[in-house]
């Protein structure tokens, strides 16, 4: 884990956890609410939201997979443009929501056997 210095000023915490996902990707309690959130950490060191109130989170070839409010969720890292969720592009990036049976059909097809989520709340 890595420990960052929080952008809020207050008395609050002044330093946040994170988890590190995959190269750019990583989740950290949000500043804004009171659950974790997937973040994506460009070039210039801002960070981008990615998905909000995750429970898991997990990189396996290529593609970042997502647990939230119990449905599944999931990207290729690849497209991933590195812009904030202005860009239609990025909107368009995430899959829609997966069941559990989904989601496990979906792994099979992409032929991941053992999925391990680095992020587990």
């Amino acid at each position: 884990m890595l420990v960052s210095l929080s952008s809020c000023a207050g008395f609050g915490d002044i330093f946040s956890q994170e988890t590190e996902i995959h190269g750019p990707y990583y989740v950290a309690d949000d500043p804004a609410a009171s659950y974790s959130t997937l973040f994506y950490r460009d070039k210039d060191g801002a960070d981008l939201y990615r998905f909000e109130n995750v429970s898991q989170v997990g990189y396996n070839s290529g593609y970042v997979f997502i647990k939230s409010q119990n449905r599944f969720y999931w990207f290729a890292a690849a497209n991933d443009l590195g812009t904030d969720l202005g860009d239609p592009a990025t909107q368009q990036l995430l899959s829609k929501p997966l069941s559990q049976a989904e989601f496990t059909k979906l792994l099979q097809i992409l032929g991941i056997k053992d999925l391990i989520f680095q992020f587990q709340k």
